[in-house]
């Protein structure tokens, strides 16, 4: 059975939708505002149906928050209809957008069809030492922890894990990360390093710096470097 979140300060129209896809075998767990949304988000929910305007902390802010840690797909449900909310949305990470009023079966048909393509995408988890990157999510995992990236944070680590062992000069990076139209310069590099370490945690010994030069990825034991230090 399926878990949806639905965040929607009408109470009516809560109660609709929930009827209707309870009718269909689908749990509904119900939030009338922000907060209390993100409350009740976890794991195991597989998809959130998220109004725009409520009190407190509006959609896009709850959209933003979830979007920091779950990669569950969202629908959006709003009375909003200009292009500038939904491209809005979609910018946020929004997988739909649907206009009020609406019919509860269209709204359970389009819940369907995104859950079912959430269900056949394959997972690609690459794994390196004790750490591990989901290259659908954007989500680095370790020690039972699962850590969100940024597009550049996933693309720079994704690019030292694949050429793990080799030297890696920052103007190599800085071409094949950010472009060799980027008018930037090395300093970039060294700060997504310092948040990629920061990420790592305890495996942040995984990337080494090559003085004047650039950086290796390398898996390396945790307690022998310890033990070195």
């Amino acid at each position: 059975m399926y878990q949806i979140l639905l965040v929607e300060d009408e109470y009516h129209l809560r109660e609709i939708i929930k009827e209707y896809f309870a009718m269909k075998e689908i749990e509904v767990i119900e939030a009338s505002q922000g907060y209390e949304a993100l409350d009740k988000l976890n794991d195991q929910i597989d998809l959130v149906l998220l109004d725009i305007m409520m009190p407190g902390i509006d959609g896009y802010e709850v959209c933003r928050k979830i979007r920091e840690s779950y990669a569950v797909p969202i629908i959006f449900i709003s009375a909003l209809s200009e292009d500038e909310n939904q491209l809005l949305a979609y910018e946020l990470g929004a997988d739909d957008y649907m206009i009020k009023p609406f019919r509860p079966s269209v709204l359970y048909a389009k819940s369907l069809a995104v859950l079912r393509r959430v269900k056949q995408e394959v997972v690609y988890t690459q794994n390196y030492g004790k750490i591990s990157i989901d290259k659908n999510s954007h989500l680095l995992s370790y020690d039972g922890k699962k850590i969100p990236l940024t597009d550049k944070e996933f693309e720079l680590l994704d690019y030292l894990c694949q050429h793990q062992g080799k030297l890696l000069a920052r103007e190599h990076l800085l071409s094949e990360i950010w472009g060799y139209d980027y008018y930037g310069d090395g300093r970039a590099v060294d700060t997504y390093i310092k948040k990629l370490r920061k990420k790592l945690g305890i495996y942040a010994c995984y990337i080494q710096t090559i003085v004047k030069t650039g950086y290796l990825f390398k898996v390396v034991d945790i307690n022998e470097e310890n033990d070195a230090v």
